[in-house]
């Protein structure tokens, strides 16, 4: 049984998102010792600072790959509309950096399978969300067929939307693309 006070509670860093989107955010880190540090601007910060994207990554990472669920190599990142490109690929890196912490150290080490990892920006959130939630309630294209849909996402400080018209993929054109 784990012991802590309330004062832990509030010790959780639930900002990360808006704190990676948000040039000179201003916070202050406190451990449990008493040890204070700025965190840095998270776009410009040095390569051998805290990362917290990078930590938090990480444990996704512990989470998702292990002996029950398999070692997934496929990730796709979705972020919301106002991100910077910079502020996007950051986030990517320091998600692809973390996530190999979290790998098995003999899947670090054949190259063969690390030529399969990678860590992708995907669409935007709502459209993201609508992919999943019209799949989910059995709203999958067939042949020619389309469906419209439109998604508000209301959160994290602003609103994002996204409309769009649901179809099968073209296979070829995926394929020219690759």
């Amino acid at each position: 049984i784990f012991e802590s006070s309330s004062r832990d509670f509030s010790s959780i860093f639930s900002n990360l998102k808006q704190w990676a989107g948000e040039s000179n955010k201003k916070i202050k880190i406190r451990d449990k010792k008493k040890f204070e540090f700025d965190l840095e601007d998270f776009v410009t910060m040095a390569a051998n600072s805290i990362n917290p994207i990078e930590l938090y990554a990480y444990y996704i990472g512990l989470y998702i790959n292990n002996m029950r669920n398999g070692v997934y190599l496929e990730y796709f990142l979705s972020f919301p509309v106002t991100y910077s490109k910079d502020v996007k690929e950051k986030i990517r890196h320091s998600f692809e950096i973390g996530l190999k912490k979290s790998l098995p150290v003999g899947v670090l080490k054949d190259e063969e399978v690390m030529k399969k990892f990678k860590v992708v920006q995907g669409s935007n959130e709502p459209a993201a969300y609508a992919v999943t939630a019209l799949l989910e309630y059995g709203f999958a294209p067939e042949n020619d067929e389309k469906g419209f849909y439109g998604i508000f996402d209301f959160g994290g400080g602003t609103t994002d939307f996204d409309f769009g018209i649901w179809r099968e993929a073209d296979l070829d054109t995926i394929d020219a693309e690759r």
